[in-house]
């Protein structure tokens, strides 16, 4: 298996007999091996997570696309951009479905749409969206409570949850906060390797979670990233 962390939240996994994108919005992808089922997938419609333009950039043709339901398209636009029904499947928090070789469950995300897990070849990847502990500091204390509340309680929906890879949230822009989520992530998933992200190209801040003594239990399986289109080979 072989991860590519494109940009911000990107992500391209290429499997032995098919390849899987992750909130890919536009730019150059690398080089696919288009005889391969591709299976795209968009956690919700947030500009940094989702364009429409994925769809005429990559076609249907043996292209599949597995949306958020926030994410609308009218019967005019799916005209004008190609879409062809059956290459698309929207779906809400709580669903599982099979699409080919694969089979996907959503979770409920904290902000908007989903959060993916995904079981194809026997490996299982999860993809966070953007569920996240999001503590703001100038938020009223009833907000973040509120969020607190919501984010552990989506996790307690995949507690203990063995994972290949996981791609996680981790944004310098909560602050001090920066490391909540994703640590309590890290204890919710049994994931082997992790690969941060939505961190605004903050590339250190992966080394700054490693100092922390909270990692301690965790670090040696967060795969640091330094630049965009890095690329990791996950054997076994």
């Amino acid at each position: 298996m072989k991860i590519t962390f494109l940009y911000h939240s990107a992500f391209l996994v290429e499997l032995d007999h098919c390849t899987l994108l992750f909130d890919w919005y536009g730019g150059t992808l690398p080089a696919l091996d288009r005889t391969r089922p591709l299976y795209v997938f968009s956690s919700h419609h947030h500009g940094d997570h989702y364009s429409p333009e994925i769809f005429t950039a990559l076609g249907m043709d043996n292209v599949w696309y597995i949306l958020s339901n926030c994410i609308r398209l009218s019967a005019k636009r799916k005209l004008a951009l190609g879409i062809l029904e059956d290459h698309v499947v929207r779906l809400g928090a709580g669903r599982e479905i099979d699409l080919g070789p694969l089979h996907v469950t959503t979770f409920p995300s904290t902000d908007a749409g989903v959060a993916f897990l995904v079981e194809a070849e026997g490996k299982a990847l999860f993809h966070a969206g953007d569920l996240n502990w999001w503590h703001w500091n100038g938020e009223p204390g009833s907000w973040n409570q509120d969020m607190e509340r919501d984010f552990k309680a989506a996790c307690a929906q995949f507690q203990n949850r063995a994972v290949d890879a996981a791609f996680l949230v981790l944004d310098p822009r909560q602050e001090d906060a920066y490391w909540w989520g994703f640590d309590w992530m890290m204890r919710a998933l049994q994931a082997k390797a992790v690969f941060p992200m939505h961190s605004w190209e903050d590339f250190p801040i992966v080394q700054r979670l490693k100092r922390r003594p909270e990692s301690r239990p965790y670090r040696d399986r967060i795969r640091e990233i330094y630049y965009n289109g890095q690329s990791f080979s996950m054997e076994g």
